[in-house]
């Protein structure tokens, strides 16, 4: 089972949301000072073989924090829904479509930045956008 490391960005809500849907998760306020770098958690997330979800889609534009998902082999999936969702409605989307996740994370290998993104419809859409 993939243990998933929320980012701060998410709040804390939305990890207690994934877990209440049966997901493994791990978040960033109980292991992290809330203001840590993101190469800070990229490393410890990786370090302990977590997959980082955050909402911070400019992660993989920033040269230190890109260079840190690649130097560590970290795995982030940066989730994008299509318009502005309640935590309750992305919690519930990502956990109904975890199958789908951890088949597309077990067969690529890191490091990887995927955008895990929702359309108008509602349907996802999963790629690596680190390369």
């Amino acid at each position: 089972m993939i243990t998933f490391f929320t980012d701060r960005n998410l709040g804390r809500r939305f990890g207690e949301l994934l877990r209440e849907r049966g997901l493994s998760v791990e978040i960033h306020d109980d292991h992290l000072e809330p203001q840590s770098p993101d190469i800070d958690v990229l490393r410890y997330a990786t370090a302990r073989g977590y997959v980082v979800l955050t909402a911070d889609y400019r992660m993989r534009y920033r040269p230190a924090e890109k260079e840190a998902i690649i130097a560590v082999g970290a795995v982030v999936v940066h989730i994008k829904p299509s318009m502005a969702w309640t935590n309750e409605k992305l919690a519930k989307h990502f956990a109904d479509n975890i199958r789908r996740v951890e088949r597309y994370l077990k067969t690529h290998d890191p490091p990887l930045f995927v955008v895990y993104r929702i359309d108008q419809k509602g349907r996802v859409k999963i790629a690596d956008k680190l390369r």
